[in-house]
Formats: structure tokens, C-alpha cells, sequence
């Protein structure tokens, strides 16, 4: 036997892990009945499916369910959406489930950011009370289409939409569809649906993709015109309900945009703000984990180690910038007091030093020092007033 060059030359390989991959927050699921099959058509409770065409879902759903309705609106959208996937809900009024342990078991079973329901579960207010707190505690939006008089009367306190924009839940977006325009079309109903899918432009990892709700063009949905009057509008605004209308100026209309683009959020945000910040979340957690756990030896809790999570963090967040989500801004400086400006939108105030600070206790857990970065959303211009003084 010939003498083996593993004794002259060694080789170890260590192979670094692959880690895991950004959430899709291009995906949803719309929760069906057993009722809305197609006649012979047979789909299991408690099992899902994926379709990518509207002519797929109508082969298992009939044309005048809610499921197709819904998908209807999710695939009239441009650009079209890829896929839905469809839950089949148990809801035998005697042995099924409720809606939330419904959705429980679909975010178990898979992930999918969107959630749309039938609008007669929603429109019942203790479940869309329980759907609120549900989808801000599991992260997932519920858009909601509402169509009741009641929502554009600005002495109504007791609608949905009022009880609603009262609780302040972040991720329930709600619209408003005249009835009138719902009896023309019943797909209309589902017009949230369709906003839901216009985040389908969002690229994170590319430039300048970041979207507003406000004022898109959506596809097949109807426009108010005389549905609505001035003062249903004033009450849509402060109920914090998005609506869709023509707009008008001296007999000439844009015939739909989406306007009031509001999530019924307590602090004010709209719409993308929320889920600009749910796609940030997801990036920093996915990049952050890789980072620690990417390497086939181990990140030091050192100085150099702490400075590599740093960077990947600040590189994240860049991306951010890059993409339209961050913008440069002032911030005040909690050191100094003075005011600077954050180039790129975002503010990271760890340092590779602060792991001397760490207690006897966290170096023994082995914890990173606690990260603080300040992000600055870039936001977007809906309106602008302007001034013509003439001499």
C-alpha cells in the first residue's frame, strides 16, 4: 500500500451552513367553506392548496362564492400576483372550529402573510374584534371591506369601522365599497383584497420599490363618484377607512384611486408603514440569525464578533434605504443633544466595544450586547399645498 498524502497534506473542508431564507409577504391565504365548492368538487377541512390562475380556482369554487370573488380580486391585480393559496374551513356549526382556531391551525400548517375572509364573518363585531387582536398578535393583516351606511355617517360612533379605528389594532386595514356599487358588482366586496395585492410591486432587495397604498390604481375596482358625498368622505378619513373614487376636476376624472390609505393603528400609521416595518422586522431577524449562526466555528463574543453583527445589521438596514423604505432624516443625538442627520435613514448606536460592558451573567449566556438602531421611514408625499402670490 502506497504512503497517503492525508499524511503530508491534511484537508479538513468545514462547510459553512446555509441559514434560512426572507420571509414571501407576497403570499396570502383566503379561507374557504365547504359551501363555496364547485358542484362535485371535493376539498378536505383543515388542508390547503395553492392556485395560480383565477381559471384554477374555478374549477374547485363556484363562480359566485367567496372564495372566487375574493380570488378575483387578488389576480385582477397588475402586476398579477403568482399564487393563493385557499384553507378549507371545518365550520360545521356542531363539531367545526371557530374562525380563529381556524386561522391558528392555517399559520401553523404555513406561513402566509395575508389573511381574507368572507365579509360576513368580519362584518360580525365581536369576531372582527377577536380578528383584530389576532392578526396584530400573530403579525398577519386582515383587510376588511366594509359597505354599511352607518360607515360613512360622522355620527355613527357604534359602526365597525368606528369601534374599530377605536381599538387601534395595527394590522386590520379597512375600506369602504358603497353598497350600490357591491350590488352591481359582488366583487367589489372583496376591493381590500386587491389593495393587499398592489404590495406585490414591493421588492425588498431592490432599488427604490417601496410603495405607498395611497392613490394606486387598482384593476377592476369601481370608483365612487355620486356614491359618496363631502360629508361621507370627512367621515371616512376620521374613521380611518380607506375608499376608492373617481377624482375629479372641472368635469375631467381620474376614474379610481385609492385614497385615506390608513391602517386603523393608534399611532397613525398608514397602511405601508405597517407592513414596510413587518418586512424590516423579518430581514434584520433572518440577516442577524445567518450572521451568528453562519459559520462552521463560532462568532466571538469579542469586540471583532460584535462588529460583524453590527455591519450586517447596518448593511441591512442600507438595503432599506435603498429600496425606499428608510429615508435620510435628523434625529437628535442622545449623547450630545445636538441634531444630525442620518444619511441613510437610519441611526445604529451600538459600538464593538460595548461587549466589555456585559455582566458576568449575559457573557455566561452568551448574549451580544442589546442593539438599539433608530429607523427613520421614509415615507411618501400625498399631499402639497401651494402659495401663488401675484404682483
Amino acid at each position: 500500500m502506497a504512503y497517503s498524502v492525508d499524511n503530508i497534506i491534511p484537508i479538513n473542508i468545514l462547510i459553512t451552513p446555509a441559514g434560512i431564507g426572507y420571509a414571501n409577504f407576497s403570499t396570502a391565504f383566503i379561507i374557504a367553506r365547504q359551501a363555496d365548492l364547485e358542484a362535485g368538487a371535493t376539498f378536505g377541512v383543515d388542508t390547503y392548496r395553492d392556485y395560480s390562475t383565477l381559471d384554477e380556482v374555478g374549477k374547485d369554487f363556484s363562480v359566485g362564492s367567496d372564495t372566487y370573488q375574493m380570488a378575483t380580486r387578488w389576480f385582477a391585480n397588475i402586476p398579477k400576483p403568482l399564487t393563493v393559496s385557499v384553507w378549507m374551513w371545518n365550520d360545521d356549526p356542531t363539531t367545526g372550529d371557530t374562525i380563529i382556531e381556524t386561522l391558528n391551525k392555517a399559520d401553523n400548517e404555513a406561513w402566509r402573510y395575508w389573511y381574507f375572509l368572507p365579509h360576513d364573518v368580519y362584518s360580525v363585531e365581536a369576531t372582527a374584534i377577536l380578528l383584530a387582536d389576532w392578526a396584530d398578535a400573530t403579525e398577519h393583516p386582515v383587510p376588511m371591506t366594509l359597505s354599511a351606511a352607518a360607515v360613512v355617517d360622522p355620527q355613527s360612533t357604534t359602526d365597525l369601522a368606528s369601534v374599530l379605528r377605536n381599538k387601534g389594532n395595527r394590522r386590520v386595514f379597512v375600506g369602504y365599497v358603497p353598497q350600490s356599487i357591491v350590488d352591481t358588482d359582488p366583487t367589489q366586496q372583496y376591493a381590500m383584497v386587491q389593495l393587499a395585492a398592489s404590495f406585490q410591486k414591493f421588492r425588498p432587495l431592490g432599488d427604490r420599490t417601496a410603495i405607498t397604498a395611497e392613490y394606486q390604481v387598482l384593476p377592476g375596482v369601481i370608483g365612487a363618484r355620486d356614491q359618496i358625498t363631502t360629508t361621507g368622505y370627512g367621515a371616512l378619513k376620521e374613521k380611518n377607512v380607506a375608499f376608492f373614487t373617481a377624482v375629479e376636476l372641472k368635469g375631467q376624472f381620474d376614474n379610481s384611486r385609492v385614497i385615506n390609505s390608513k391602517s386603523m393603528s393608534s399611532f397613525g400609521e398608514f397602511i405601508d408603514d405597517v407592513v414596510n416595518l413587518d418586512v424590516l422586522k423579518n430581514y434584520l431577524q433572518v440577516d442577524g440569525y445567518n450572521y451568528i449562526t453562519g459559520t462552521p466555528t463560532k462568532r466571538g463574543l469579542t469586540p471583532r464578533g460584535y462588529a460583524g453583527l453590527l455591519a450586517t445589521l447596518d448593511q441591512t438596514c442600507k438595503q432599506f434605504y435603498n429600496n425606499g423604505v428608510l429615508g435620510q432624516g435628523e434625529y437628535t443625538d442622545p449623547e450630545t443633544g445636538e441634531t444630525r442627520l442620518a444619511e441613510y435613514g437610519f441611526v445604529n448606536f451600538g459600538r464593538p466595544e460595548d461587549v466589555f460592558d456585559l455582566t458576568t451573567a449575559q457573557k455566561r449566556d452568551r448574549q451580544f450586547p442589546e442593539t438599539s438602531i433608530l429607523a427613520i421611514l421614509a415615507r411618501a408625499g400625498h399631499t402639497a399645498a401651494v402659495t401663488v402670490t401675484v404682483e
